[in-house]
């Protein structure tokens, strides 16, 4: 057994699927067969049922997958710790996962500092629902998550950066727009238009309306705020969405409501996973971030 051998099969129980895991490797499927094959005769056991009508691993399979992702983890932080110990000059590379709406509000102005004030330090930014950094942290493709609290997990080290609230959005020609505050049960039969399922948004919209004795009706599900708030003006339902983000849709024709009983705070914070070496850019960006927040020690 070799590394290279150990790492093509984890990623090919992670995909569960060969023609997946040889893209991804950037290799032919042949070869990918050929490699976990090797393995097999190497370990001098059977890793993959090839009885199984779908992909399953053997016992032996299982206690491979589950020691060897742990032994690829920690040679990977190996490497970084010593990447650390001889780049003197301070350059890196930091993987930060950002939902859009949170990078509109708060990270189009953060990440182009940070830049200017660290030259040698690559940001490689993905732009995804808070949900999926979450998954993405969790698994270690990205260092740094940007997500919405709470987060309801022991395995990540929480930096509270950003404190807000979330705001109703309705027409100036909806009933509510007399109002300056909406109570949660007043949503019970409204049609609703909410961020997708990728964004933490939802799951916590579901809940608190649950909270509230009922369970909202949505109208229409997207992944762009804009155009959720571009509905709003035209009456076509409710939305709520981030305060922050408001500022940036210039409308006379909306209105934006505080929630209430319960409130709906749109607190952000930076996560990491906690076994994982922070490299010198990764503790550079968390400072930096930090700064820039509006929670301050």
């Amino acid at each position: 057994m070799n590394l290279k051998q150990l790492s093509w099969f984890v990623e090919l129980v992670k995909s569960s699927n060969f023609s997946k895991t040889a893209k991804k490797l950037y290799i032919d499927q042949s070869t990918l067969s050929k490699g976990i094959k090797a393995l097999e005769t190497g370990m001098g056991v059977p890793l993959i049922d090839r009885t199984a009508n779908s992909f399953r691993l053997t016992p032996q399979g299982e206690t491979l997958y589950r020691l060897g992702e742990g032994i690829l983890k920690n040679i990977e932080d190996q490497l970084e710790y010593l990447q650390d110990c001889v780049n003197t000059e301070q350059g890196g590379k930091v993987r930060v996962g950002i939902p859009p709406v949170i990078d509109t509000a708060y990270f189009a102005d953060i990440l182009p500092k940070f830049e200017r004030e660290y030259p040698n330090i690559e940001l490689e930014v993905l732009e995804i629902g808070a949900n999926i950094v979450r998954n993405k942290v969790d698994s270690g493709e990205i260092d740094v998550g940007v997500v919405i609290l709470p987060i309801l997990s022991d395995s990540f080290d929480v930096i509270p950066i950003f404190k807000n609230d979330n705001v109703l959005v309705v027409s100036k020609n909806h009933p509510f727009a007399k109002k300056e505050s909406v109570a949660f049960h007043e949503l019970k039969n409204e049609p609703m238009l909410s961020l997708d399922s990728s964004y933490m948004l939802y799951n916590r919209t579901i809940s608190l309306c649950g909270e509230a004795g009922f369970e909202p009706t949505f109208k229409l599900l997207s992944s762009q705020w804009d155009m959720l708030a571009r509905l709003c003006e035209l009456n076509y339902g409710v939305a709520i969405l981030p305060r922050p983000i408001m500022s940036y849709f210039h409308s006379d024709n909306i209105k934006c409501l505080s929630l209430r009983n319960p409130e709906f705070p749109w607190n952000i914070a930076m996560i990491v996973r906690k076994d994982k070496y922070l490299t010198n850019p990764i503790r550079k960006f968390q400072e930096f971030v930090k700064q820039c927040g509006n929670i301050k020690e």
